[in-house]
This record gives C-alpha cells, structure tokens and sequence, in this order.
C-alpha cells in the first residue's frame, strides 16, 4: 500500500514540473502583443450547451455559463507562449490557461483572431498543446466567438 502511494505521489509531483516546466520555457509574449486577444467575447449560441458562452479576457481569464451572466463560473490565470500573423492578418495565439478557482488541469489553447479583431476562434486540448489551429481535427474541441463592444 506505502508503494502505491509513493508512486502515487512522485507521478503527481512529475506531472506539476511537467506543466511548471512548460509554462517557463515558453516565449512570453508583451502586453502591447496581446492587446487584439484582450476584450469580452461571447457566442450566446453556447447558452444551455456544455461551451462557455462568454470569455473575459483581461487580468485574468474568466469563464461564463451564459452570454448574459455577470458572474463567472470559473477564474483562472492565463500565459501566452506565442503568437504569430499569417499572410491574411489574422493573429494566432498559443495560451495556457490555469484554473485558480479549482483543481482542474490545465487547458491548452491556439487561439486565432481574425484581422478586423471582431471573432475569436479556438481549439482547445486538455492533455497538450495543439501543434497548430485545426478546428477541424477531432483531438481538439473548436469553439467561436464575437467580440462585445
């Protein structure tokens, strides 16, 4: 029984320095850069589904269960690893967003914005980052939505 929870225990602490490790060694990314990804965001769509309705993104990251709710369900903090334009202007982010609020794992991100900065598109993983945006690969959950002015 000790050894199972020593194995327990050392696999715990191995994945925290994985995500610890990760989040350190990726390109931080200036305010001034991440100013297209800050704002509300909202796709009143997702109201009643399993998606957030609505995204704040600012100091923190906050999570809404309906497009019109005042009150997050969820707080976490975020870290943009990198960022990068296409040839069409639109403005791709790699973020790694970390629940404050709950013990929940780490969500992965590519985030991409269009180049009039009206609509967030992303794909999200739970194990690891996404090599790339690829709404239509089926590891990744793909969600969209507009920002409020």
């Amino acid at each position: 029984m000790k050894t199972r929870t020593y194995v327990s225990i050392l696999t715990l602490l191995l994945a925290v320095l994985i995500i610890v490790g990760g989040c350190a060694t990726g390109k931080k990314v200036s305010s001034s850069e991440e100013a297209v990804l800050l704002g509300t965001w909202i796709n009143a769509g997702y109201d009643e589904t399993n998606k957030y309705a609505k995204i704040v993104i600012g100091g923190y990251w906050y999570e809404y269960k309906m497009s019109d709710d005042d009150t997050p369900i969820s707080q976490c903090e975020y870290s943009i690893t990198d960022k990068w334009t296409d040839s069409k202007r639109n403005t791709y982010y790699k973020i790694i967003v970390m629940h404050i609020d709950t013990d929940y794992v780490p969500f992965y991100i590519v985030a991409k914005i269009d180049k009039k900065g009206d609509v967030y598109e992303d794909v999200v993983s739970n194990l690891n980052m996404p090599a790339d945006f690829e709404p239509d690969n089926m590891l990744y959950h793909h969600r969209i939505y507009y920002r409020q002015e």
